[in-house]
């Protein structure tokens, strides 16, 4: 059994900490921002379900996770749902915002894999997800400094 993780390094978002969670887990707003999620469902409630929509190529992916962390405005975390046995394979995303000081903050998301099929998954979408990392954390950046700048976000 092998475990990987897949991390973005921390990104300084020049707004408030609580400007950026209110768009991260305003889950309704995804599809006018987030490149990587299109369309996300939840209730936010812990051990609630969370559906991810993903664009992949011309096909929109469905991921089911089931909430494990939430705890505003700092950190969000899902698992993948048992499947056959977590031995086989596992699925574990945070999202955390950071406050550095009461202008700005930082944003950091991993995934980690773990079981015996994790290192073949890692290795075939391992540069995939962290390039959509990326993606995501431009995206929430841009969203984030011009809410808070009062410039180009209608909400």
């Amino acid at each position: 059994m092998s475990t990987h993780t897949i991390t973005l390094q921390p990104v300084v978002i020049n707004a408030p900490a609580d400007i950026v969670w209110d768009i991260l887990t305003d889950l309704d707003g995804y599809p006018e921002w987030n490149p990587f999620t299109v369309r996300a469902e939840s209730t936010l409630e812990i051990g609630s379900g969370v559906d991810l929509y993903i664009p992949r190529g011309d096909k929109l992916m469905k991921q089911s996770f089931v909430l494990e962390i939430f705890n505003p405005p700092r950190e969000v975390a899902w698992r993948l749902p048992k499947m056959l046995h977590k031995s086989v394979f596992n699925a574990y995303r945070t999202q955390k915002v950071t406050p550095i000081d009461d202008h700005r903050c930082s944003y950091q998301t991993s995934d980690t894999f773990d079981g015996w099929i994790a290192g073949k998954l890692y290795r075939s979408q391992g540069g995939w997800v962290l390039k959509n990392f990326n993606r995501l954390a431009e995206a929430l950046k841009q969203r984030s400094e011009a809410r808070f700048s009062g410039a180009g976000d209608p909400s």
